[in-house]
């Protein structure tokens, strides 16, 4: 079994992302808003960011990589993903953590600040308390593998499923996805699944 990535979720709570003004932040450290330049460039600093690419595939999106092994993806409808290439399975939890932590001390902030002065989040959504669900990426993983080590983290498995290109499962917060596809696209859009069957 080998664990290629972590990714965790987020969603940014506006009806659409303005992915300009983020690539424009990303790329040059600019804001056409009255921001705190100095605030602006130690929020850009934190982030680390290596490089930077604006894209279609469907809608469009904008990923950038960090000096963190850390790779972000912003889609124009508010979708966040947050993804760790160096993982391991000795080293898993740390491995996410690290995403976690990225997401919540830098790239969080950062687009909080960057929006700041568009309309307020609703007090419903401002006060969730933040909860990810964690994605882990397998290879060749039996579901003993995936269980021996979903049983050391989460208390309970809630369902498994499988398709044509995964095998996905779910525990608690963690849902461990063995990938037969060899590719990351379906996975990252998760929400969009094929036909799959159900085992509860």
């Amino acid at each position: 079994m080998k664990i290629s990535n972590v990714y965790i979720g987020g969603w940014f709570q506006r009806t659409m992302l303005q992915l300009t003004e983020v690539y424009d932040f990303l790329r040059n450290c600019d804001s056409q808003l009255e921001l705190d330049k100095n605030k602006l460039e130690e929020l850009h600093r934190n982030l680390e960011i290596g490089k930077i690419e604006y894209g279609v595939n469907g809608e469009e999106y904008v990923s950038f990589t960090t000096a963190l092994n850390i790779q972000v993806k912003i889609f124009e409808d508010g979708l966040i993903t947050v993804n760790n290439t160096n993982v391991s399975e000795d080293t898993l939890f740390a491995d996410v953590d690290k995403v976690q932590d990225y997401y919540e001390k830098k790239l969080s902030p950062a687009l909080n600040y960057l929006f700041s002065l568009g309309a307020p989040v609703p007090k419903e959504l401002a006060n969730i308390e933040t909860i990810y669900p964690y994605f882990v990426i397998c290879e060749d993983a039996t579901r003993d593998d995936i269980l021996k080590i979903l049983s050391s983290r989460d208390n309970q498995k809630y369902f498994e499923f499988t398709c044509e290109k995964y095998n996905v499962v779910r525990g608690d917060k963690y849902y461990f996805i063995n990938n037969k596809a060899q590719t990351l696209e379906n996975i990252e859009r998760y929400r969009r699944l094929p036909k799959i069957k159900v085992t509860i």
